[in-house]
């Protein structure tokens, strides 16, 4: 829309575009019209029609005037990002390597870039069901995409976002088309949701005497926030030791001086429990995550922008709620690696939380029961405020930890791939006999991770990825996790011809299998990326645990935290290796994490609970740890490796990847990226070198890493290659990520 004409408006302004350059550009404002820092107009670059934001005006420019294009269109002249969003961005930029512009376009839903259009495009099934699932099968061999986009919506059950379905399926619009064309799939628009969240009931927080811990926590945060001053606390507390409550008694504080709050969790399947323990306190609340609709969630942007509502919940991109007169930022589970973005801009939620808290003078709250080794090191220094937990909230008590050596299984078993251990097994037993319900957890989706060959060892890899492709039998097909490739399961082995694939690791749908198989009286239900594909698939399942009518839920990392269902009092780690052995600095830290935080689902009520972790390396001093609650001994004994190594929190990383379909010419990239860094003081230059995944997509991939060890070499080295991704080509990829949480 265009404002009403204003004789003193600026004449310019500086507008940054959604592109890899790191400067603005000036387009003139016509007369009459009205444009603002944080507006949103549409321009003309280079023949393209762009959306950008307006981030400064002038009267005048030192450019030839007719040279200056005017912007087209100021697309929300009553409405505009806060200053304080603005100066967020600026600092993300900077942090980050990125641009303006790209910084600027992730602080925007998708709904909010669109040109003002109300209708979302979606895919649904347009043949009989029959039909359509037999077309699946029948495209598999020869249209493997069309197979993929088709199966899709028939799992999601209902229309389905079109950006969802291209997402999901790593595919372009070609498969869809044809899909549409042969009458298989149609294609519908669907209007705007302007619907209000509703929490569910069964989700309220009840409100409870806090113990002499939570009081102290609340009172010293309460006292920055009544002073209005920015300080950021580290909130470590033991599992179930009543963290969420700590929060709402502080955004009681926050509200009741009309200020507003965000709240950030790391998983969408957190979501739902953590907006219903907030709306049943607080009338105003409104979610932001990526399992809303656009139209879902660019609804509930504008209800925060037009400050309908005063406190945001969700993931990462929370953080950028246009809320007004912030008070307060809350990152529950601060160590969970999701609030690092991996793609352009790179940030992490966390340390751009903090920056947000700095700019608007906000308290920030990073609650954890497993810190991260950088916050604990940053607490201990004295930059955050320590706030601790240390024993559970109500009847809780922590629960008794049995550590099961698979190494004393039987060799039937170890040969077959052990599932359930004997003592696991008889656990569920008891457990299910007494009506009382198990958690399993497993983070590995699908049936077998490997196929392989028992004559010559090959396993099955994917053609275009050089990993191992993942065996999902329930769908009869192998599938690549990283570029969504599928096949047929082979009937004899492609190097030796030799008859037969031996199913190598487990699972969750072989557990599901086992369990079942098992325990044919008990229900049985699966949370991991392959059943949670249908729309509120993550609220269903959640809400049937709580109302006890699912007995053993056996899913992924997103099951491991933040839950909190009082009748679990059986937790099962399938297998604590999954992650041990990973090529990463930070594996063993993420296993303890993991570790620590599923076993903290069993006896958070008033039944005692009982974990039960299997693993082939008891003696590993992060399943030690983990087994005996002892944060502070891993902590020990990983800062003296990270120290010894130079790895965070003694040294600030940078890596810079290349990717293209010529390896020499990913090298060579590199090569010439590493050339500004040489003989810069006080950092170390890791590559470049193969990364651990080599091939993804058909690109080969080489990477470098950084080692900064003083602020300033940090500041050298992003002057030297801040701008690397202008070496890259249209043949091959160049990317920096800053703080990388995965070198993969």
């Amino acid at each position: 829309m265009v404002a009403d004409p204003d004789p003193a408006a600026p004449g310019y302004v500086q507008v940054a575009l959604n592109l890899p350059l790191r400067r603005e550009f000036t387009y003139a404002v016509p007369p009459g019209w009205r444009a603002v820092p944080g507006n949103r107009v549409r321009v003309t670059f280079h023949g393209r029609k762009l959306g950008g934001i307006v981030t400064a005006t002038a009267a005048t420019t030192d450019l030839p005037p007719a040279k200056v294009r005017p912007i087209e269109l100021v697309l929300d002249g009553d409405t505009a990002l806060p200053p304080a969003l603005l100066e967020l961005a600026r600092r993300m930029a900077a942090t980050y390597g990125c641009s303006l512009g790209e910084a600027l376009d992730a602080t925007l839903p998708a709904v909010a870039k669109r040109r003002g259009e109300r209708l979302v495009p979606h895919l649904e099934v347009k043949a009989p069901l029959d039909l359509a699932r037999q077309a699946v099968f029948e495209l598999e061999d020869k249209h493997q995409e069309r197979s993929r986009v088709l199966r899709t919506v028939l799992e999601f059950g209902g229309p389905m976002p079109l950006f969802d379905v291209r997402a999901r399926t790593n595919t372009s619009d070609s498969p869809w088309r044809t899909l549409c064309k042969h009458g298989l799939l149609r294609k519908v628009m669907i209007a705007e949701e302007l619907e209000e969240l509703v929490p569910a009931i069964e989700e309220a927080a009840l409100r409870h005497q806090l113990n002499e811990h939570q009081q102290r926590a609340v009172d010293t945060v309460a006292t920055m926030v009544t002073a209005g001053k920015h300080r950021t606390f580290l909130l470590h507390g033991v599992t179930g030791s009543g963290k969420t409550e700590v929060y709402l008694r502080v955004l009681e504080q926050v509200r009741a001086r009309g200020k507003s709050a965000i709240v950030l969790v790391p998983e969408i399947s957190l979501t739902p429990q953590t907006v219903g323990r907030f709306a049943s306190r607080f009338p105003d609340v409104a979610v932001l995550h990526s399992g809303l609709t656009d139209a879902a969630r660019g609804r509930q942007w504008q209800r925060l922008l037009q400050g309908k509502a005063r406190i945001a919940v969700g993931a990462r991109s929370a953080l950028f709620a246009p809320v007004q007169d912030l008070g307060l930022i809350v990152i529950d589970e601060e160590h969970e690696s999701s609030f690092k973005q991996d793609s352009t801009p790179r940030y992490h939620a966390r340390e751009m939380a903090i920056v947000r808290g700095e700019i608007e003078n906000a308290v920030v709250v990073l609650g954890s029961a497993t810190p991260t080794l950088e916050s604990i090191g940053k607490a201990r220094r004295g930059i955050y405020e320590l706030l601790t937990l240390p024993q559970r909230a109500g009847a809780g008590r922590l629960p008794k930890i049995v550590v099961q050596d698979l190494r004393a299984e039987p060799k039937e078993s170890r040969r077959a791939g052990v599932v359930l251990s004997r003592t696991l097994l008889v656990m569920m037993q008891e457990r299910l006999s007494a009506k009382d319900q198990v958690l399993l957890f497993l983070n590995r989706r699908g049936y077998s991770p490997v196929l392989l060959c028992p004559s010559c060892g090959e396993a099955v890899k994917c053609e275009s990825c050089s990993v191992s492709m993942t065996w999902h039998n329930r769908r009869g097909r192998l599938v690549c996790h990283w570029c969504c490739r599928e096949k047929r399961r082979p009937e004899t082995c492609a190097t030796c011809q030799s008859p037969g694939m031996h199913e190598l690791g487990v699972g969750t749908e072989r557990l599901e299998q086992a369990v079942k198989e098992r325990f044919p009286q008990a229900i049985v239900a699966r949370m991991d990326a392959d059943t949670m594909a249908e729309r509120g698939a993550h609220e269903r399942v959640l809400s049937a645990f709580r109302k006890r009518h699912i007995d053993v839920l056996i899913g992924t990392q997103m099951i491991a935290k933040g839950l909190d269902f009082p009748d679990v009092t059986l937790v099962g780690v399938v297998s604590a290796d999954t992650g041990l052995f990973v090529p990463d600095y930070r594996a063993a830290e993420r296993t303890f994490q993991l570790l620590h935080q599923v076993a903290g689902r069993a006896g958070r009520g008033e039944k005692a609970g009982t974990v039960v972790i299997q693993t082939f390396c008891p003696d590993n001093y992060a399943v030690a740890a983990a087994a005996n609650n002892d944060y502070d001994s891993f902590v020990q004994q990983e800062l003296g490796f990270r120290k010894l190594t130079g790895y965070p929190p003694f040294a600030r990383l940078l890596r810079v990847l290349a990717e293209a379909r010529s390896e020499t010419e990913a090298q060579g990239l590199l090569q010439k990226a590493v050339e500004p860094l040489r003989g810069l003081p006080d950092l170390e230059v890791l590559g470049p070198a193969p990364a651990v995944v080599a091939k993804v997509k058909d690109h080969w991939r080489w990477h470098m890493l950084v080692k900064c060890f003083q602020p300033a070499s940090f500041q050298r080295a992003m002057a030297a290659i801040g701008t690397v991704e202008d070496l890259g080509t249209r043949t091959c990829r160049i990317t920096l990520d800053v703080d990388p949480s995965s070198l993969m």
